[in-house]
């Protein structure tokens, strides 16, 4: 007798699996790797933090121990300044640093008194000086002397020791101007002669030959700049620095690196007017050579003006275009200023220079002021030499640059 068998159901739950390849055998288990990942990851978790905890706790128990120690040390290599009490009747010890900057410059620098003949101190035997003890300094060499310049007339920086006013609000263009006197009625006639300290025989001989009320433009590229500059004060000459500014042309024309461009903005036009600017002490102004496009351009032009205004400085024009619209602008700003009618170029021959100061003698009898600009070149020097020991007789009076600042009209 056979007894009925029951069926019974199984629901088995759904497992994963993986082949292990074609026709391979299939790997069935539960979903427990998934749990295992979880558990590594928290473990992880909490080993990191651990590790965090531990690191914060180590930098705060240094600070503890060695906080105090290492503020000790950051207060005493900080530079402190110690000013002594005088008793009475004693005396500062001197300042080095000043000490440094004066030795740029030659002795008798200080109060620039004027001799005889009206020129500053220094056009002949330099004044006394002493080493800031009470004993008379050693006078020095005229190889070693540098060019005479007043301490609270300039600021060091990076670019040099530039021109600034003083706090007493004295100006380079008129500390550094050749004293001048005539009588008012005389037309004035002003030469300035440019590229000088190129060649450094031709500014010899012209400091030698040619009278003090001539002014010198000096180019910075000159590698003996002080020196030369040096002894055209010593000679009574007041001096100027060449700009060189953007000409027509370029750059097929082009004066040099540190020429001053219209495609520049105004910061970098600034850096290359400093680096010229820092290049020598002891100058009036600047004069723009070249600059047929520059001086034409208002946006380039103004900011440069600006800047020599508020260092002091006196500003000419070389008019090497008859658009410029410089001294419009230097008249707005205030900034002082004179502009060449006449120039002198390398080419001519004897007698279209000759011709050119004539047409100079004209313009000053007519407006009562004139400027003639002029390279350093044997033949200029000997006939500015010549004619200049002439002009009292035709009721003319030689005037260095700065005694004609302002006195033009700016057209």
């Amino acid at each position: 007798m056979k007894l009925p068998i029951p069926k019974i159901n199984l629901k088995l739950p759904a497992l994963p699996f993986r082949k292990r390849g074609p026709g391979a055998e299939v790997e069935i288990g539960p979903a427990g790797p998934s749990r295992l990942g979880r558990i590594l990851r928290l473990a992880g978790t909490a080993l990191l933090a651990v590790a965090a905890i531990g690191g914060l706790g180590a930098i705060v128990g240094w600070l503890v121990v060695n906080g105090p120690e290492t503020v000790a040390e950051r207060a005493a290599r900080q530079p402190a300044l110690t000013v002594p009490i005088l008793a009475e009747g004693e005396h500062p010890e001197p300042n080095s640093s000043l000490d440094a900057m004066a030795a740029k410059q030659p002795e008798g620098h200080g109060e620039m008194a004027a001799d005889s003949h009206g020129a500053a101190a220094g056009n002949g035997a330099p004044a006394s000086s002493s080493d800031g003890h009470g004993a008379p300094a050693e006078p020095m060499a005229p190889e070693q002397q540098g060019p005479r310049f007043e301490l609270a007339l300039v600021e060091e920086t990076e670019k040099g020791m530039l021109p600034v006013v003083a706090p007493d609000g004295r100006k380079a263009w008129e500390v550094y101007a050749r004293p001048f006197e005539a009588e008012a009625s005389l037309p004035r006639i002003a030469i300035i002669m440019t590229r000088m300290g190129i060649s450094r025989s031709l500014t010899a001989a012209a400091i030698e030959v040619l009278p003090p009320e001539i002014s010198f433009s000096f180019s910075t590229t000159s590698s003996d700049l002080d020196e030369q500059v040096a002894l055209a004060q010593k000679a009574g000459h007041e001096v100027f620095l060449d700009v060189p500014m953007e000409p027509f042309g370029y750059p097929a024309n082009d004066p040099g690196p540190t020429t001053l461009l219209t495609s520049l903005s105004a910061v970098d036009n600034l850096n290359r007017l400093e680096t010229v600017l820092g290049r020598t002490v002891g100058y009036a102004g600047v004069i723009g050579v070249k600059g047929s496009q520059f001086t034409t351009d208002e946006e380039a032009l103004t900011p440069v003006l600006s800047v020599l205004k508020e260092r002091g400085l006196m500003y000419v024009d070389s008019a090497a275009s008859s658009r410029t619209i410089a001294l419009e602008i230097a008249g707005t700003l205030q900034l002082p200023r004179a502009v060449a009618n006449w120039r002198i170029d390398d080419g001519p021959a004897l007698a279209e220079m000759q011709r050119r100061l004539s047409a100079l003698e004209r313009t000053a009898q007519r407006s009562g002021y004139a400027l003639g600009v002029v390279p350093p070149l044997p033949i200029t020097i000997d006939l500015l030499a010549s004619w200049a020991a002439t002009l009292p007789e035709r009721g003319l009076v030689l005037a260095p640059v700065t005694a004609l600042a302002n006195k033009q009209s700016l057209r």
